[in-house]
């Protein structure tokens, strides 16, 4: 008895072995066989739209005896570490999101996401066909992730205000342009001024780069080689200049210092209608949000502005929400299923966020009238699209990283030094490509 019970698991063993081999999960609820459970992190609360991605899934795949669960962690660095500690750990994480190149890459190289290389070739999955800016996502050579979110974004604008000013919604504009339509809607004084634009310079100070800048020299604005800093290049001059001028010399923008002294944010300024435009459309969320940011002006997108018009080289996006399999999971077949149909087919409940899937898989009219659902009358359908959803060609990406985090540390400081009048625009980019060419020589 003993021996016929040994080999009927033996046997057992072996099927499952088969079944999760070749990506086929062969256990479901229905027959009896185990139903694995996934745990999926994210840092996107759960009402958000990945429960209802989890509740899709468990329904489209009870029949493969595969499940997941969310789990929601605070995209900072308290959250990013617990995450990291349970990926050390390999408990409770299979599969989990990175916000940024940089912490995937640390991730990568500390043995904490899977290199998905085998995964793809095994299932003839070619990331390249469903992601043009896949290698972007690269770490050294290798997918790491899926990239499943594409960040395109632009300027928002106060339709009432471009309509009260008699402005039409920009589909194409220069530096020079943009500045001077700043300064028709800067309107009152004191309390009641109403600024043209806020550069939200208190949370990133390198904005300029991969907005303004980057549309015209490419995905690479810190370098003209990786032994070469690009701080002396024209486009960077004028860009840093407009920010200044729009700060310190037309008063269209607040200044860096009350950014920071009266903690200033995107959502304070532009949804209570103290600024006409401001610089990014991550805050779309919160324009929906109207329990939480009462307003009933309606939001209108523009591309970033260009130095001239001919200039307009690259598109400006990228990716976002890096979905890895973490290395150390015991369901490494299930979480790669998960992974591939939450890219491809699944993203659709998180889009009302603001999150636009970067998969060619998905419909351009479908996805917006996900991204528009509930929205319609605080949202401009047409300049949503056009700006945020529809995807572009020869996108500015970025190809060289090396210290690109000391420089854009180096960029940080110079800037504040450069808007709060202690350094002037030549000096302080004078100052950044001494300092970052010494670190590039290295």
């Amino acid at each position: 008895m003993k021996l016929r019970k040994l080999a009927a698991l033996v046997i057992a063993s072996a099927m499952t072995l088969s079944c999760m081999s070749g990506g086929a999960i062969c256990a479901s609820a229905d027959d009896g066989g185990e139903v694995i459970t996934l745990r999926m992190w994210g840092g996107v609360p759960e009402e958000s739209g990945p429960q209802k991605v989890c509740d899709n899934f468990n329904e489209a795949f009870k029949d493969k005896g595969i499940q997941v669960e969310y789990e929601r962690f605070v995209n900072d660095d308290t959250g990013n570490l617990k995450l990291e500690t349970n990926l050390l750990s390999g408990t409770d994480v299979d599969l989990y999101m990175s916000y940024g190149l940089s912490t995937l890459a640390k991730r990568a190289e500390g043995g904490m996401a899977l290199d998905l290389t085998e995964l793809m070739e095994r299932d003839g999955f070619d990331d390249k066909e469903y992601f043009s800016m896949a290698e972007s996502c690269y770490v050294d050579g290798k997918p790491y992730c899926l990239p499943t979110k594409l960040d395109q974004y632009g300027i928002l604008l106060n339709m009432d205000m471009f309509e009260a000013a008699g402005i039409e919604i920009p589909t194409e504009w220069t530096f020079d342009e943009f500045r001077e339509i700043a300064k028709q809607l800067t309107t009152g004084e004191g309390d009641d001024k109403v600024y043209g634009f806020f550069w939200n310079s208190q949370q990133d100070l390198t904005y300029i780069f991969p907005y303004l800048i980057a549309p015209t020299l490419g995905g690479d604005t810190y370098y003209k080689s990786e032994t070469e800093s690009a701080f002396d290049d024209p486009v960077i001059k004028a860009a840093v200049q407009l920010e200044y001028d729009m700060m310190n010399v037309d008063g269209s923008s607040p200044t860096h210092t009350d950014s920071v002294t009266q903690q200033l944010s995107q959502e304070g300024m532009f949804l209570t209608g103290k600024a006409a435009m401001t610089i990014g459309s991550w805050i779309v969320r919160n324009v929906k949000d109207t329990e939480n940011y009462p307003h009933d002006f309606k939001t209108a997108f523009a591309p970033y502005p260009v130095i001239s018009e001919d200039q307009r080289n690259y598109a400006q996006g990228s990716y976002g929400d890096l979905l890895s399999i973490n290395p150390k999971s015991e369901h490494v077949d299930a979480a790669w299923e998960f992974a591939k149909w939450y890219a491809t087919e699944g993203m659709l409940p998180v889009v009302g966020g603001g999150r636009v899937p970067s998969s060619n898989t998905f419909d351009v009219e479908t996805v917006t009238n996900e991204f528009l659902a509930g929205a319609e009358d605080l949202l401009d359908a047409e300049s949503t699209k056009n700006v945020l959803i529809a995807p572009h060609e020869n996108y500015a990406v970025q190809s060289i990283t090396v210290h690109s985090n000391e420089i854009a540390q180096i960029i940080k400081e110079d800037m504040e030094l450069i808007l709060i009048d202690q350094m002037s625009v030549d000096d302080g980019l004078a100052d950044m490509k001494t300092r970052a060419d010494a670190i590039l020589a290295e």
